[in-house]
């Protein structure tokens, strides 16, 4: 039997992965260039260059289209390696909330 999916993206992709480099672990373990992801999604290569590189921050919708294209779920593009870690931004608004919140 074949490897599993997380298997082989353990072997394509560092650690602590960012979406991009999900993307491209991805998008090269299908043995698609970017002209082919371009042709399949209708985004343009340098846009997925930028995005495979983290200049292009991975929204909802692109993880949506990406997921489409390479047949996983997009969660893999929102929260690489199952992990969802806050950003410093997320803490401060968790750190104000509680100021508001009424425990009863």
């Amino acid at each position: 039997m074949g490897k599993k999916m997380m298997d082989v993206l353990d072997e394509l992709v560092p650690d602590r992965a960012t979406p991009g480099e999900m993307l491209r672990a991805l998008r090269k373990r299908e043995r698609l260039t970017l002209e082919e992801m371009e042709k399949i999604t209708g985004i343009r290569d340098n846009n997925l260059s930028a995005i495979e590189n983290d200049r292009i921050e991975m929204s909802q919708h692109y993880a949506e289209v990406f997921a489409s294209a390479l047949s996983v779920h997009p969660m893999i593009f929102l929260y690489p390696n199952g992990k969802f870690e806050k950003s410093s931004e997320l803490l401060k608004i968790e750190k104000r909330a509680a100021k508001f919140r009424k425990h009863g």
